[in-house]
């Protein structure tokens, strides 16, 4: 009998410690008392977890304007990264959120063409011809990618 109550009590402390009250979200660095929200936010371009977004960026740019997006494999790294670039300018200071914005335009404008796409989808087979977005203009998300890492640099923010 004893034993039989044992292990219900261990997995219940086992979850229990598994639990947090804290949030799991870690989308959104946490300003420490010692960074700026512009610091936060160069925090979350340049560093984060996984590939930074900083580096995604230019990929996903060189992806772009060379033609290889042109399945739904190689698209979806642009839709992610264009949701991520989304989320990290909710909580940027105006400045770096109107760079940001400018930085994701031609992912924006990629999101858009595949959904149209496939909106337009053959009705009997459900058939989607994929957009050529390689015609996606990506010089002014170039340009705001260098006002960011100046916005950044002059926000006290070191890689």
């Amino acid at each position: 009998m004893t034993r039989r109550l044992i292990l219900p009590a261990v997995l219940l402390l086992g979850l229990t410690a598994c639990s947090s009250s804290t949030s799991d979200d870690e989308s959104t660095p946490a300003a420490s008392a010692s960074q700026s929200p512009e610091q936060v936010t160069c925090e979350g371009f340049y560093e984060g977890t996984g590939t930074p977004l900083a580096e995604r960026t230019e990929s996903a740019r060189a992806a772009l304007s060379g033609g290889e997006v042109v399945d739904d494999t190689a698209y979806t790294e642009v839709n992610a990264l264009e949701q991520r670039l989304t989320e990290l300018g909710r909580n940027a200071p105006a400045d770096l959120t109107s760079l940001l914005e400018d930085l994701k335009a031609p992912f924006t404008e990629a999101v858009a063409a595949v959904n149209e796409a496939r909106a337009e989808a053959d009705p009997e087979t459900g058939e989607v011809t994929f957009p050529d977005l390689a015609q996606i203009d990506v010089a002014g998300s170039e340009a705001a990618q260098g006002e960011i890492d100046s916005a950044c640099s002059a926000a006290g923010y070191e890689a």
